[in-house]
């Protein structure tokens, strides 16, 4: 059973997707990977209605059948080369620097946990200055399992932090299962990146705001 909203003490912010509004560059360079590579051509309501972790096996799901070694190599090269023309022109989501505030104003401690690799992720961070926020950023090292639940689980020992009074803000269908394996709250942000239904069949509120995941997890100040 969840640990009361009351004493949830701890926010783990998702990245890509959620903090970093990312996600109509990770379909766009998706579907122009598919193209450089004369594949069948892709739409953005095919890649939500498809889209899982691990990437491999969204690329297998894309296609309709498992994808050759060379060919799969060229598709993440051919993806981080379109995403890294759009990543320039990225920022944060609309309401990422209230949603942080917000946290802070209410004496609860918050950091990010990404699948995204942890030096670009640093990066990002101290381009646009989120670092006082957060008691720590991680972002993928090592061996990339595609799924987020050991992760979540090394980040909230790193920090010395119950999974009962964790909550996780993001925006994919890993985030809730990674969430429910550990035992920590979720709530998912609808960025575009899945189907609306998809989130749904999670059983965790979906919400179309930063500002509507904090009011939904967190009871009102007194």
């Amino acid at each position: 059973m969840h640990t009361p909203t009351e004493h949830i003490t701890h926010i783990v912010w998702d990245w890509n997707g959620t903090l970093f509004h990312d996600a109509d560059a990770l379909i766009a360079s998706t579907i122009e990977a598919f193209a450089r590579l004369g594949l069948p051509p892709l739409t953005p309501e095919r890649y939500r209605e498809l889209h899982t972790q691990p990437i491999d096996t969204f690329y297998d799901r894309l296609l309709g059948r498992p994808v050759p070694p060379a060919l799969r190599t060229q598709l993440h090269t051919a993806f981080h080369n379109a995403y890294a023309h759009r990543r320039p022109d990225i920022g944060l989501a609309p309401d990422a620097l209230a949603a942080l505030h917000t946290v802070a104003q209410t004496g609860r401690t918050q950091s990010v946990l990404s699948m995204y690799p942890h030096d670009a992720l640093s990066a990002l961070i101290d381009h646009f200055a989120l670092r006082p926020y957060l008691a720590r950023a991680d972002g993928q090292q090592g061996a990339d399992t595609g799924y987020k639940r050991d992760h979540l689980t090394a980040h909230l020992h790193a920090l010395d932090r119950a999974p009962g009074n964790a909550l996780l803000i993001g925006d994919s269908v890993d985030d809730a299962r990674a969430a429910k394996a550990v035992g920590v709250r979720c709530v998912l942000y609808a960025s575009g990146l899945h189907a609306p239904h998809a989130l749904r069949a999670e059983g965790v509120p979906v919400v179309h705001t930063l500002a509507d995941a904090l009011t939904t997890a967190l009871p009102p100040a007194s």
